[in-house]
């Protein structure tokens, strides 16, 4: 590189891809050379200037150097276009449901993709181009490396699915605070997996030269991520209804405490009036007089309480 380069942190890889891949170095990247991906640093501050040296346009620079970004597809010419994605974020001491965005530019014939943090897909597709085994084309790459997305986030979902399942058939043991985080880890994918079925979506429609031959494997990555979105959205049903389910054994549980405790108090209220009674002492006491009198009082309470429970079960309120 030139000395005016003020970084060369925004370098993390490079291949140009064809019969046999050939590893780029950061000498090659003086340049924009045709069937090459460039695999670069998003955060790194030489980016932005590199960008702009090899001449690309300010408007793709910025959406390549973008915080926040939402899936998307835009073609910018015959040979351009703008696809933004989003993966698991499947590094150490990260929540994978935080998912990493993923851009790519195609732009004079070589493919330009930022992150900023490490994608097990890109890792796994550079793998293959350091073993021979990669695509043969950028666009043949960037499939690849779409699917690999899309299957790791299919993988992620799968301990997901089996919770709720368990959780389904063994509602007894759900509980409202487990089941909220896995709907709140499900809306979190669901938010960039909806819009990146419609960039998929573009892609497929696009009439970039070059895709003809890909279209059965794009076809492919865009049905993928229809299916993960039925199955989220099947998943945050069925935490639905297993809500519903709790809520309403709650509700039960409540209503039937509630009436229990009624019950006692009808049952005492009889006893209450009577005991209360006979304890205002207005012209004397009944019974003070006598020494069955208490224990008379007390056989009398006893008869009144069966009697009450007797009419309470036959009037089937017990």
């Amino acid at each position: 590189m030139g000395n005016s380069e003020p970084g060369t942190e925004w370098f993390i890889d490079g291949w140009q891809l064809g019969e046999t891949p050939r590893h780029l170095t950061l000498e090659d990247c003086e340049t924009l050379e045709k069937d090459c991906w460039y695999h670069c640093q998003r955060d790194a501050v030489g980016l932005k200037h590199w960008l702009s040296r090899v001449g690309v346009p300010s408007s793709l620079a910025s959406a390549l150097l973008a915080d926040d970004t939402r899936p998307r597809f835009e073609q910018l010419g015959d040979d351009t276009f703008l696809l933004i994605l989003r993966g698991i974020n499947l590094n150490e001491g990260n929540n994978p449901d935080d998912m990493l965005s993923i851009r790519f530019l195609y732009f004079k014939g070589c493919l330009i993709s930022t992150r900023k943090y490490p994608s097990r897909a890109i890792a796994e597709a550079r793998r293959q181009c350091e073993e021979g085994k990669g695509p043969s084309s950028l666009l043949a790459m960037l499939a690849t490396i779409v699917d690999k997305l899309n299957r790791n986030i299919e993988t992620f979902l799968d301990p997901i699915e089996e919770d709720i399942e368990y959780y389904a058939e063994h509602q007894d043991e759900a509980d409202s605070q487990s089941l909220a985080h896995l709907n709140k880890r499900l809306l979190k994918i669901r938010r960039f997996l909806t819009p990146q079925r419609y960039a998929l979506d573009d892609l497929l429609q696009s009439e970039m030269a070059g895709l003809e031959s890909l279209r059965m494997p794009l076809l492919n990555c865009r049905d993928l991520v229809v299916r993960i979105n039925e199955s989220i959205n099947f998943y945050i049903d069925q935490i639905q209804v297993i809500n519903q389910h709790l809520a309403q054994v709650q509700s039960e549980k409540v209503n039937r405490n509630t009436y229990l405790i009624s019950m006692i108090s009808i049952i005492f209220l009889p006893i209450s009036f009577l005991t209360g009674l006979l304890g205002v002492n207005i012209g004397g006491m009944p019974g003070v007089d006598s020494t069955m009198a208490f224990w008379a009082f007390c056989i009398a309470l006893l008869v009144i309480t069966v009697f009450e429970i007797i009419l309470f079960r036959r009037m089937k309120f017990i």
